[in-house]
């Protein structure tokens, strides 16, 4: 092979896998199988963690921007403080074979206070049922609550899986719900986390109501 053709073989290599992580980005970010960030506690005056002792994207921020830690959202490509979810940027196989399954998740529901804590989980969407599955052992399925103390900057793991009902797929914005983190023992709010479900193939005037 001429050194001509093996060069245009890298260089059409290269771009085939730059183009196939930012389509695999855009998926697991927008559309499919969305995962996210979520941070607890970010309610009342709970005493956490400073940016320099949990690290992460936050200590990129100059001083005079920190607010402190939003409840979450996407943590690497920004737009934190809420999780959109756009069924209508779903790529092509899965709009054929699963276009109303939905699965949403983190890896990084973190404890950003400085006491460990077991927590309690709340997911509304709607009232559309919810599949929960999670690695985790020390989960108690039946209260959604955590049966271990989640250290200071350490992190506890959950998916969720739904159906979107008929009388909701012809909306623009198919649901506003969210994600409530609590105390187990205490049942005290930690932390609200807001997750948007749209559909950006249908126009925002024949949405509907959207609760």
């Amino acid at each position: 092979m001429s050194g001509k053709k093996s060069w245009i073989l890298f260089i059409a290599s290269c771009l085939a896998t730059v183009l196939a992580g930012w389509w695999a980005m855009r998926l697991v970010q927008t559309s499919e199988c969305v995962h996210f960030n979520v941070n607890f506690p970010t309610q009342g005056n709970e005493k956490v963690l400073s940016r320099e002792e949990l690290g992460g994207p936050w200590t990129r921020l100059p001083a005079e921007k920190w607010t402190g830690y939003p409840p979450g959202g996407h943590l690497v490509w920004g737009r934190e403080g809420e999780v959109r979810v756009d069924i209508g940027r779903q790529g092509f196989l899965k709009r054929i074979l699963q276009p109303w399954d939905v699965t949403i998740g983190t890896h990084w529901l973190r404890n950003v206070g400085v006491a460990p804590r077991k927590i309690g989980l709340e997911l509304d969407m709607c009232g559309m049922p919810v599949a929960w599955d999670t690695f985790e052992r020390e989960w108690d399925k039946n209260r959604h609550a955590s049966t271990r103390e989640i250290p200071p900057g350490k992190t506890f793991n959950m998916d969720w899986h739904f159906r979107i009902p008929v009388e909701r797929r012809n909306r623009n914005q198919v649901c506003q719900g969210g994600l409530k983190i609590f105390d187990a023992g205490t049942d005290r709010l930690l932390a609200f986390l807001p997750i948007t479900l749209l559909n950006s193939r249908v126009q925002p005037s024949t949405s509907g109501a959207v609760n």
